[in-house]
């Protein structure tokens, strides 16, 4: 789907995503629920034309129909009930469009450091921010493992999915702003936010000598929108 393709953003957040997306000359009408997401995103696209954030519940939001080459989401479609989300994007989507869904999320990491900072963690979150424990930093609602969800939906093709790995190194700061892009972060109560991001600089300035090793994974799932 080459720009100009006109894509579909579900929850976009604070747009970090859609920036890739109007870089690349797509044409984007972005759905956000939350009122300071959306104003956020507003403000770091605006020097992007072809973007248009709306701030509306996609279970809510009617795309006119047929308007749209790619229905795309990062790391938010889990927010959406399945028996919408579907649908909507398959009337929303031209034919033979295509439905793009992606998800980043941390790993343990096998050994050393990056598995010891993993365990140190959990710690901090059972005690701050025990709501999203274990969790930490997967979505907070259903798993981002949709292709059943996808195949048992009858309205799209069979679904390819890709994965791609690192590793990248974080000092205090940079890791904060990371986690502090993470809906499940986002939500909590700002006293307990607080709380736990002051205990994770502590434990990466004290512990781990002002730098930590992340193990991520980026996985990105595929289907065109069934002929009818």
């Amino acid at each position: 789907m080459p720009p100009p393709a006109s894509v579909l953003e579900v929850g976009p957040g604070p747009g970090l995503a859609t920036v890739n997306l109007a870089e690349r000359g797509y044409q984007v009408v972005a759905v956000e629920l939350g009122q300071n997401l959306a104003r956020v995103a507003r403000r770091r696209l605006a020097a992007y034309p072809s973007v248009q954030v709306v701030r509306a519940d996609f279970h809510d939001w009617e795309p006119e129909v047929g308007s749209f080459d790619v229905v795309f989401s990062a790391s938010a479609f889990h927010w959406i009930e399945p028996e919408v989300g579907y649908p909507k994007a398959h009337r929303a989507l031209r034919p033979r469009g295509l439905l793009a869904l992606v998800w980043n999320h941390g790993t343990p990491g096998r050994h050393g450091a990056a598995r010891r900072f993993w365990e140190e963690t959990d710690a901090l979150y059972r005690r701050y921010a025990p709501a999203i424990a274990r969790l930490e930093p997967r979505p907070r609602r259903r798993g981002p493992y949709p292709r059943r969800e996808i195949a048992a939906s009858g309205l799209f093709g069979p679904v390819e999915r890709l994965t791609w790995r690192r590793s990248r190194r974080y000092d205090a700061d940079a890791y904060l702003a990371l986690i502090a892009t993470y809906s499940d972060h986002l939500t909590l109560p700002a006293e307990q936010r607080n709380a736990l991001f002051a205990a994770l600089r502590t434990l990466i300035d004290e512990r781990f000598a002002g730098q930590v090793r992340r193990e991520h994974e980026t996985v990105l799932y595929l289907a065109r929108r069934a002929v009818d």
